[in-house]
């Protein structure tokens, strides 16, 4: 059935006159399967029974076990499983998605994934967790490249984004990913953001939400409810149905917990908990949501916290939302499991912790080794599997009053090297599924015939009060576009419980545009081939919502920054936010890097001129530094980038360097090359892929000189990037406010197709 809506005017209300939306949720769905990292629920409960309580690694309940060893926890989902792990080492260091039979561990299929524009160091790789959508039988996948993408059943590319070239991610040096989240038609994944505004969006960094639509790519909503970011994080959100709106509750890397609308994205409250990012996954009970952090608290001087909060307040939550909380309980790593009545932490110290869910009354706490990063798993029947960093996988039983040791299985080092379990148990099926750094296992009992669990469903949504104010949206929020390129943008319109209605016939409006557009949504970009960006505008009665566009010149672009806005930033450049301006230099407008601020953020500036695009490019500029005042004099850093590959003159060092994927670089070569201070030069750096390897060719030399006839400096990829959005790279960090580093500057901006 498709439910219709009539909306009328009154008063300047919104009316809803006949009923409406589906919710997508099921009256019950079968929990043999574990499609996502927290379990069918997002919380670390089974509903099945426990069919293994022992095991052995010479047999006993041992399935099956294969060389394939991570930091994730896998995927379990319509007989198979999935799990994104590292693979080779030195120049092929790299991710790959794995697909294995769930009965026999036979490998299905492999996808491979290069690792680029990440500060993330190779032990880490492959730490977010797949999430499966049962009802489609696809997979979405965050690599730490930040590739996010969508994968078929049988391992077809479906589509795929760049977020760090798209829209702006950043990634720390500690592995703290995001892992993405199915809810209905939407698929969510959040990302540290450093201002990309192309002009238009939001005016300081944050932690980014972003839905985008499971089955197209297409991206729905975008939200940014918090504040600066204090740190990266790995916290997944959770979704909830209370007083009869489908919300997400997640925490934020600014240290705060936030609701938002699950359709729109559209902020609700906050609630203030931590004064650094939060990195554990809350599960929430209808109204109830469970926090936990390890860091200092907003109130008081303990650290850490376990928190419950009545997420059916309105406005920021204070003492008042807080049903319970124990200060000075430190559960920074591991996400909490909420099962039986019962909540379930784990301290950084690996010390497990059993709360009533309701009164936060401690029944019991207990040892399980010294450090902790995996999450535990709960069964129906109250057994327990939990993982420790030092190699040791523990099976439990809650025994109401205590917790009763079942079976430990501390596993030998592997020569010189400890075995690690940072990832989580799955369950399905009666059987149990985790990882360590060398293996996966699959623990089972043979004798045991398949099982069935069902899920209670959410609660019902609700009609709002015909009179309470509803929300716009224009989908796709956020567009790149090519010049001539032609997009329909769609008003959606939603009540105040975030439930769709019928068709909008908004007012269209644009701003700054550089095209047509018709006033019906419909845009077509200018022809001219030049970077602009702009804003489209619908309004429908007193509610309005906009979208961002930015429109990429096609190969070839020469910018020269003439014409351009004194004191601004090229529109539509990613990355470039709070870090450059352009200004006057030599007779021209140019692109300068500033170094104003001692802040790493700021020091380091990967900016991207346009979308991804195949390898097989070339990008010119011209480049100048000046020297760092003060007693030392020193030059910056600046190169340019293609296909995900880095030229760059290092200033202190004066030497030409090619690298990929730093900072321990998968492969980079240096040639010395003594460049002067206030001194143009032109650099121009080529890249293709032939025979199935990749060749990188730099040469650099002063702009009013003639071009050298050879390369300066080459380097081989076996196993190359095959796209990648082309930009400019420098490093200029001050020591403080007071010292600046060394500036730098661009002009004669050029990208082109190499020739055949």
């Amino acid at each position: 059935m498709k439910p219709h809506m009539a909306i009328g005017r009154r008063g300047g209300s919104l009316l809803a006159f006949s009923a409406l939306v589906v919710c997508g949720v099921a009256t019950f769905c079968e929990g043999n399967d574990w499609p996502a990292w927290r379990g069918p629920e997002s919380s670390g409960m089974t509903r099945e029974k426990a069919v293994v309580t022992s095991w052995s690694e010479a047999g006993e309940n041992l399935l099956w076990r294969l060389p394939i060893g991570g930091r994730t926890t896998p995927i379990v989902m319509d007989g198979r499983v999935f799990a994104i792990v590292p693979m080779g080492s030195g120049e092929c260091l790299r991710e790959r998605v794995v697909s294995l039979d769930a009965n026999t561990g036979k490998m299905l299929w492999e996808h491979l994934l290069n690792v680029f524009h990440t500060d993330i160091v190779e032990s880490r790789l492959g730490w977010t967790s797949i999430a499966g959508d049962p009802e489609t039988g696809n997979i979405y996948v965050h690599g730490t490249g930040g590739e996010f993408f969508c994968l078929s059943r049988d391992g077809k590319l479906l589509w795929s984004h760049s977020l760090t070239e798209e829209y702006g991610r950043s990634s720390g040096y500690g592995g703290r990913l995001h892992t993405p989240i199915i809810d209905e038609d939407r698929v969510v994944i959040s990302i540290i953001y450093i201002l990309t505004r192309w002009d238009t969006g939001p005016k300081k960094a944050g932690h980014r939400y972003l839905a985008f639509d499971k089955r197209t790519g297409k991206l729905l909503w975008a939200s940014q409810p918090g504040g600066r970011p204090m740190n990266t994080t790995y916290s997944a959100p959770v979704v909830t149905v209370v007083d009869g709106k489908r919300i997400l509750v997640a925490g934020n890397a600014d240290g705060s917990v936030y609701g938002m609308m699950a359709r729109t994205g559209e902020k609700l409250w906050s609630c203030a908990i931590s004064r650094t990012g939060i990195n554990t996954s809350i599960v929430a009970d209808g109204k109830y949501a469970y926090v936990t952090h390890s860091e200092e608290n907003i109130k008081g001087t303990e650290m850490g916290s376990v928190i419950c909060l009545d997420v059916s307040k309105s406005g920021d939550i204070t003492d008042t939302g807080i049903v319970w909380r124990h200060d000075g309980v430190g559960v920074g790593y591991a996400s909490p499991a909420l099962a039986n009545g019962r909540l379930y932490v784990i301290t950084n110290s690996a010390t497990m912790i059993a709360f009533d869910a309701r009164t936060g009354k401690k029944h019991w706490e207990h040892g399980l080794g010294r450090a902790m990063r995996g999450s535990p798993v709960v069964t129906a029947d109250g057994v327990i599997y939990a993982t420790e960093v030092n190699g040791r996988f523990l099976i439990l039983r809650d025994a109401g009053d205590h917790c009763e040791e079942l079976d430990v299985t501390d596993f030998p080092r592997r020569g010189d090297v400890s075995v690690e379990i940072n990832g989580s148990p799955a369950v399905a099926n009666g059987r149990v599924y985790f990882m360590t750094s060398f293996d996966m296992f699959c623990l089972g009992n043979e004798g045991a015939g398949a099982l069935s669990a069902a899920i209670p469903a959410m609660s019902a949504e609700a009609f709002p009060v015909a009179a309470e104010r509803g929300v716009l949206r224009v989908v796709p929020p956020e567009v790149t576009l090519a010049p001539g390129e032609r997009i329909d943008f769609e008003a959606r319109l939603f009540d105040a419980n975030g439930r769709r209605l019928g068709m909008s016939l908004p007012q269209w409006t644009g701003e700054r545009l550089s095209g047509v557009f018709d006033g019906t949504g419909s845009f077509v970009a200018a022809g001219d081939n030049k970077f602009s960006s702009g804003i489209v505008r619908a309004t429908f009665g007193d509610l309005t919502a906009e979208a961002r566009v930015r429109i990429s010149p096609k190969l070839p672009i020469h910018e020269t920054f003439d014409g351009m806005v004194l004191g601004k930033q090229p529109p539509g450049w990613i990355g470039l936010d709070g870090k450059t301006k352009l200004v006057e230099k030599d007779g021209s407008i140019v692109l300068q890097k500033l170094a104003l601020r001692p802040s790493a953020k700021y020091a380091r500036m990967r900016s991207y001129s346009g979308p991804v695009i195949p390898a097989g490019y070339t990008v010119e500029a011209d480049m100048l530094g000046t020297p760092k005042k003060g007693r030392r004099p020193r030059l910056s850093d600046m190169g340019l980038i293609n296909s995900r590959y880095k030229m760059i003159l290092l200033g202190h060092e004066k030497r030409l360097r090619l690298v990929t994927y730093s900072p321990i670089p998968r492969l980079q070569k240096e040639v010395p090359f003594d460049w002067q201070a206030d001194t143009w030069y032109r650099a121009k750096f080529s890249f293709d892929v032939k025979g199935g390897k990749g060749i990188a060719r730099a040469k650099v030399w002063p702009r009013d000189g003639a071009e050298p006839t050879n390369w300066m400096i080459e380097m081989t990829d076996p196993c190359p990037n095959i796209e990648g959005s082309p930009g400019l790279y420098a490093y200029s960090k001050g020591t403080t406010a007071s010292k600046p580093g060394a500036p730098v500057f661009f002009d004669n901006y050029r990208v082109y197709r190499n020739e055949k």
